[in-house]
């Protein structure tokens, strides 16, 4: 458990989170447990991103807020290491219609779901364990700046996150973080973050139009041709469903210091490359900006 200064700037930080899980919660009428794992998995979706994305669905209605838990509930279930590739038509459908300007389904989380549930577990430990209760979000008394709710109490663990919903989430993924907690995290072990390993800040998260795909070559050949000898692979999915096209993939660079090149300071990058169109983006960890913030503490 975080120091009290540590916790009270965690608090600050995440206060429009703790807001839209009170409202999913107590207005909603929502599964605490199921709406801090979506929240999880809105959070991990901002870290690769898709910015702004918990304030975007908090300025919807309770109807459209409903439709998009429902669609993070399904979400999870993808992204757990022994999930089953996505196949059936309606995991072509895009889900969170109106957040994204870009091509989304169920076969984006399969595709990265190595990465992402890493992020998810990683999220769920160091953030919302610690700034969700079990019947609200964690209050801060700001007259004395202390956390004035209990935190969830003890026996809760990760693996109660996604519980039981109308679309029957599987059961898997609570079993394997629960394994996970108990037998392969130490929990004294210094906080994981995927952004030291050189290559995850090197990479950056890459989506084609549907029926549009792009190949190894024409991706490699236009990133060479505009920033020179940069691309050190470039990975599409694999699809498996007979007729099925990739849509998802991932490239990886040389060096970090290209990506800021090719982002020319937006937080993701739209191109035309063959007449067809690509999207990319970078992994950037939201620690970073709870550092940031706590560095303008007096």
């Amino acid at each position: 458990m975080p120091g009290i200064g540590t916790l009270v700037d965690l608090l600050l930080f995440y206060t429009l989170e703790r807001v839209l899980f009170n409202r999913m919660v107590i207005s909603m009428g929502k599964n605490s447990q199921q709406v801090k794992s979506a929240m999880t998995l809105w959070l991990m979706l901002e870290e690769i991103g898709y910015h702004e994305l918990i304030r975007i669905i908090h300025s919807y209605d309770d109807d459209t807020i409903d439709a998009f838990f429902e669609e993070a509930l399904q979400c999870l279930q993808f992204i757990q290491p022994n999930a089953s590739s996505p196949i059936d038509e309606s995991y072509e459908t895009p889900v969170f219609l109106g957040l994204f300007d870009e091509p989304m389904n169920f076969r984006f989380f399969y595709y990265n779901r190595e990465f992402m549930y890493k992020r998810y577990v990683h999220i769920m430990d160091t953030v919302c364990d610690k700034i969700f209760g079990e019947n609200a979000a964690i209050e801060v008394d700001e007259s004395g700046l202390k956390p004035a709710a209990r935190p969830l109490g003890e026996g809760s663990t990760t693996s109660q996150v996604i519980g039981e919903s109308s679309l029957n989430p599987s059961l898997e993924l609570n079993q394997y973080i629960e394994s996970t907690k108990v037998s392969n995290l130490n929990p004294g072990a210094n906080e994981f973050r995927p952004g030291q390993t050189p290559e995850d800040t090197r990479t950056m998260f890459i989506t084609f139009s549907k029926g549009h795909p792009l190949s190894r070559e024409e991706i490699f050949h236009f990133f060479t041709s505009n920033w020179g000898e940069v691309v050190q692979d470039v990975v599409i999915e694999h699809t498996s469903h007979p007729g099925q096209e990739p849509q998802f993939g991932r490239i990886v660079f040389t060096t970090s210091l290209v990506i800021p090149m090719v982002l020319n300071g937006q937080s993701k990058a739209k191109f035309l490359v063959n007449r067809k169109h690509l999207w990319a983006h970078i992994y950037v960890p939201r620690y970073r900006g709870r550092k940031k913030l706590a560095s303008k503490k007096v």
